[in-house]
């Protein structure tokens, strides 16, 4: 089952990723459409940076026939459950609408940043935007000018004490 949203690719429920065991997180994501992610042949540099590529190696992919749209990166905790979901877009896409698409009720982000570069943070910070399993959520999302204002996300649980 994946999140209604008017993204370019779906999600499924964050309860189905944060929190889970690694591989229960990736076969969520599988379940909605997302592939295991293998470097494209002619994926250059500059596409590298554009999915955030150079800074993590992704798990997963959203590919619009061979096109690629997205690629998600997980990290887990010492236990192995999932604690930070990041995904990287080619293209612009609403924070809000994502913001809708994975809280509840996000209520209004704290923002910062100027015309190169915006900051947009759900979460504790900003007045509480959702739990997963009893824990807060926080969802940051960057966009940058340099980039094509391309999506840059990650959402994450805030582990508290």
């Amino acid at each position: 089952m994946s999140v209604p949203s008017t993204l370019p690719f779906d999600l499924p429920p964050l309860d189905e990723v944060l929190g889970q065991p690694g591989e229960r997180a990736l076969a969520s994501l599988a379940g909605v459409g997302w592939r295991p992610y293998a470097t494209p042949i002619g994926l250059d540099p500059e596409h590298r940076r554009l999915f955030n590529i150079d800074l993590s190696e992704p798990e997963m992919a959203f590919l619009d026939g061979e096109e690629l749209i997205a690629v998600a990166h997980v990290e887990a905790d010492r236990a192995g459950r999932v604690t930070l979901l990041e995904i990287s877009a080619s293209s612009p896409v609403p924070p809000d609408a994502l913001a809708r698409a994975l809280l509840p009720h996000p209520g209004e982000p704290r923002l910062s940043g100027g015309d190169d570069a915006r900051v947009w943070v759900w979460g504790p910070e900003s007045g509480g935007a959702g739990l997963v399993r009893g824990e807060p959520v926080r969802l940051w999302i960057c966009s940058e000018r340099a980039y094509g204002d391309r999506l840059w996300a990650t959402v994450s649980l805030v582990r508290q004490g």
